[in-house]
């Protein structure tokens, strides 16, 4: 049984036991930077249950990577955009996903899916658009060599660490919410 289909088995088998009541946050983990899965992994190992509905975490993946445990884990064939089309497919309207990606943050938004990014950015009908035309703008200027690259690979404050974790938490308590 690939990782993909024993993921989706075990996560069928937990909604039958905790009743229809679930909330899912899906990580794109081929694109969070490694600072901050060590939060979203200490979440997935202890779920919690909020006003009846269970909160669990699911990451989506093309390469595995070490630290995430394998029952959390989706993975995916790898190809480009694989974890993205995964999620997009499986996010259910008021589950919440944890990415970078701006169009995707979009295309999710649209669906009443609610996203937020590894700064602690929630994404909205309202910014979402605004967000993706500076994007595009400054990806037209870096390939012009008019900006300089995008930096990767910076490590987070413990203050912007807590600036996503507390956004994440908002974001549970609106869905749980939005959910009854």
């Amino acid at each position: 049984m690939s990782e993909e289909k024993h993921s989706e088995h075990v996560l069928g088998d937990e909604q039958k036991t905790q009743g229809s009541r679930m909330l899912t946050i899906w990580v794109d983990a081929d694109s969070i930077p490694r600072d901050i899965r060590p939060f979203l992994i200490r979440r997935a190992l202890a779920p919690r249950n909020y006003e009846g509905t269970r909160v669990s975490v699911l990451f989506v993946a093309a390469r595995a990577p070490a630290d995430l445990p394998r029952e959390f884990l989706v993975l995916v064939e790898p190809s480009e955009g694989a974890a993205d089309r995964y999620i997009e497919t499986h996010a259910a309207s008021l589950d919440i996903v944890v990415t970078r990606d701006i169009p995707m943050a979009e295309r999710l938004v649209q669906r009443s899916v609610y996203v937020v990014n590894d700064k602690g950015d929630i994404f909205t009908a309202e910014n979402v658009g605004e967000r993706r035309s500076i994007r595009d703008a400054m990806a037209t200027l870096r390939a012009a060599g008019l900006a300089p690259p995008s930096p990767k690979g910076s490590r987070r404050s413990a203050s912007e660490t807590k600036r996503f974790a507390d956004a994440l938490e908002r974001l549970i308590v609106r869905a749980v919410r939005a959910k009854v």
